[in-house]
């Protein structure tokens, strides 16, 4: 019975370790990881919550130019 419980709190241990510390939670997701402005924008362009020309404006305004980008698709 003792060495039962043992186990079972080191297995507990061993996947909140891993899911906190560099690991992935339980989601799939890397855990605490610090993603940049220029991050969130690209991943809120591929899951199409914003359009193309919203997107390269705050691209460019992220990146700190005021040059003018062709909205023309390739």
């Amino acid at each position: 019975m003792m060495l039962g419980l043992i186990i079972l709190v080191i297995v507990i241990y061993y996947v909140f370790n891993s899911a906190h510390f560099g690991g992935t939670c339980f989601k799939g997701h890397p855990a605490h990881r610090q993603s940049s402005p220029q991050d969130i924008l690209d991943e809120r362009y591929a899951r199409g919550e914003v359009e193309r020309e919203e997107y390269l404006e705050r691209k460019r305004e992220l990146s700190g130019r005021k040059q003018s980008v062709s909205l023309e698709k390739q």
